[in-house]
């Protein structure tokens, strides 16, 4: 039985509280699941599942999310083991931040009978979670939440797939999060002539990103600096990234006219 559950590193946001060392959190980790060996301690009728999966969650930067999703298939009403369904167990977390440290959740269980159709079942719901503490920067970090998972089987990878969306309240004490965009200059219309009897028009452009804690940034264009332009309007699209996953963007749009 293959099973999936989950609910960016595409869709994160991160909202600030009020008070400093506070962060209401809610990110977006997408995840291609597995089968892995339970961890000590759980008993042989329970399958395992990872849900590996990385996304850049503004307020804390690159995130990992790592935890296996335990299933329980004897520990249930008859009816509900006669068609194949299962309880969902409670199990241990991280939030793994890159360069900074973890962060740790104990998630609830869900009694009930789950079961989807043969021989692949994908689980859809809801946990509540207890944020439990934390390494590097965030030692001490306690809060609560809740896990919705949304799956699916994917064929073509053979496992399921899915979102996992981590939705409550972060509290570190002493630490304030930076939640605050880059800033991007230069981003400026440009018209340029093509060469005679060219069709396009190599063109470069300079722009710069600035961060009140990263200081001066990398910026990303596409296209990029130095390519071919069309003739006509063509929009640039740029974005900057700080290390706390706050992201800044700016466009400006090429015009490349023939030469007459």
């Amino acid at each position: 039985m293959l099973v999936g559950a989950g609910a960016i590193l595409v869709g994160v946001a991160l909202v600030p509280l009020a008070s400093a060392g506070t962060l209401a959190l809610h990110a977006e980790i997408h995840w291609k699941g597995g089968d892995v060996a339970c961890p000590g301690g759980l008993p042989s009728t329970v399958a395992c599942h990872p849900h590996p999966g990385r996304a850049l969650v503004p307020g804390l930067g690159e995130v990992t999310q790592a935890y296996v999703f335990p299933l329980e298939q004897n520990a249930m009403p008859p009816d509900c083991k006669a068609k194949g369904g299962f309880n969902v167990l409670g199990y241990r977390a991280r939030l793994v931040v890159n360069g900074k440290g973890e962060i740790f959740f104990a998630v609830s269980g869900i009694p009930g009978c789950f079961f989807g159709p043969p021989p692949d079942t994908v689980v859809n719901n809801t946990q509540p979670f207890t944020i439990t503490g934390g390494s590097g920067r965030y030692v001490g970090a306690s809060g609560t939440g809740t896990l919705t998972h949304v799956g699916k089987f994917d064929p073509s990878y053979g496992h399921a797939v899915g979102i996992d969306t981590w939705t409550g309240t972060l509290v570190v004490p002493g630490l304030e999060f930076d939640l605050k965009a880059p800033t991007i200059s230069g981003a400026a219309n440009k018209v340029v002539r093509a060469p005679p009897g060219a069709r396009t028009a190599r063109v470069t452009f300079n722009l710069s990103a600035r961060d009140d804690v990263d200081g001066s940034l990398p910026v990303s264009c596409k296209p990029r600096s130095g390519s071919r332009f069309k003739v006509g309007r063509t929009r640039v699209t740029c974005s900057a990234t700080d290390t706390s996953g706050n992201r800044a963007s700016a466009t400006f749009t090429v015009t490349v006219k023939r030469r007459r």
